[in-house]
């Protein structure tokens, strides 16, 4: 029988899942958790179905986004047991819950207290950063406070961290099969622009057996305890001997999307495979691979003349919005910095 899973959420990264869901052989559909609308496969015609229809038929429900509204759908749907993102979706939102999880298992992380202890933080580690529990990506809900500034109110919706210096930022796609099965990409280097992912390079550079062994450890500790299916995303701090998570995203994630073109399986492919029990196949790089978001930026037809493998998400255009990336796959790095090159224009637009 044809596998079925639902996404909650319509946007871009459920419909690269409903993508690999056709080459895979298993139904994907997407319902929008405002409207209700149900989206068959990659079709934009929308459907409405009741709740008990929905749960009747899926064999496995998932998410596109880390948070979801407080709804009636929403919520009968996540309290299915084919939802077994529930049990994650009730930690990892909240940064405040979130920093538990990972101090209870011993992973460690930057130095935080929660935003209701903001003047204890300021004092003992001076220069700090304020986080929203809830929401905010891209950069948004993040405040920069230095020594010196003035002091905002403490806020019980915040956490607080301590500024740390790293060498870089890094993540960590991690998959678990509803059968206990899993599987690891190699650790990629990921370069912000304005707090927004501009680039990943995969495999990130200059790392030891031991980063990419502890990053393994640290999710298979976090898969285990959440009793995760699907693609879970780790970032993390390279700070040299060590590494720190920084954030968790129970989902595919804009810093996997280099492996639709530069490894065996993309992590829209394996997600699939991890919710309905099918084997986990290894991932392996082809040689190396970079994605670019396009951010921001209206489509242009040339663009089909440059090098590399276009995905665009059809998206209004809005200032930093990402409306597309571009992912590339070569055997060597000197070509590979060549063919982004190609790009330079659109990507500092």
């Amino acid at each position: 029988m044809t596998p079925r899973v639902l996404v909650l959420g319509t946007g871009q990264l459920s419909m690269m899942l409903a993508e690999a869901g056709v080459r895979l052989g298993v139904i994907v559909d997407r319902l929008s958790p405002e409207t209700g609308e149900l989206f068959p496969g990659t079709s934009d015609l929308a459907l409405h179905l009741d709740t008990d229809a929905l749960l009747a038929r899926y064999d496995a429900i998932t998410v596109e986004r880390d948070t979801m509204p407080d709804n009636a759908l929403v919520n009968t749907l996540m309290a299915s047991p084919k939802a077994a993102i529930r049990r994650t979706m009730a930690v990892l939102p909240d940064r405040l819950t979130q920093k538990q999880l990972l101090d209870d298992l011993g992973i460690a992380t930057s130095p935080w207290l929660p935003g209701t202890e903001l003047a204890r933080a300021r004092e003992q580690w001076g220069n700090v950063v304020i986080k929203a529990r809830r929401g905010g990506y891209d950069g948004r809900g993040t405040q920069f406070l230095r020594t010196g500034d003035a002091l905002p109110d403490a806020d019980e919706n915040t956490i607080v961290e301590a500024t740390i210096g790293f060498r870089r930022e890094l993540s960590l796609l991690a998959a678990r099969s509803s059968t206990g099965e899993m599987a690891f990409y190699p650790l990629v280097e990921n370069i912000h622009r304005d707090g927004i992912l501009n680039v990943t390079r995969a495999p990130a550079k200059q790392l030891t057996a031991t980063h990419q062994a502890n990053a393994e450890t640290m999710a298979r500790a976090l898969l285990e305890k959440l009793d995760y299916h699907g693609i879970m995303a780790i970032e993390l701090f390279d700070c040299g001997d060590a590494l720190l998570v920084n954030e968790i995203s129970p989902r595919v994630h804009n810093s996997g999307h280099w492996s639709q073109e530069g490894a065996n399986i993309s992590q829209f492919e394996m997600h699939l495979r991890a919710l309905t029990g099918l084997p986990l196949t290894p991932p392996d790089v082809k040689g190396v691979a970079a994605m670019l978001n396009l951010l921001g930026v209206a489509y242009d037809i040339e663009w089909l003349h440059r090098p590399g493998y276009l995905h665009w998400y059809a998206k209004e255009v809005r200032p930093g919005r990402k409306m597309g990336h571009v992912n590339f796959m070569t055997q060597d790095a000197d070509t590979l910095e060549e063919q982004m090159l190609a790009w330079r224009d659109v990507a500092r637009s």
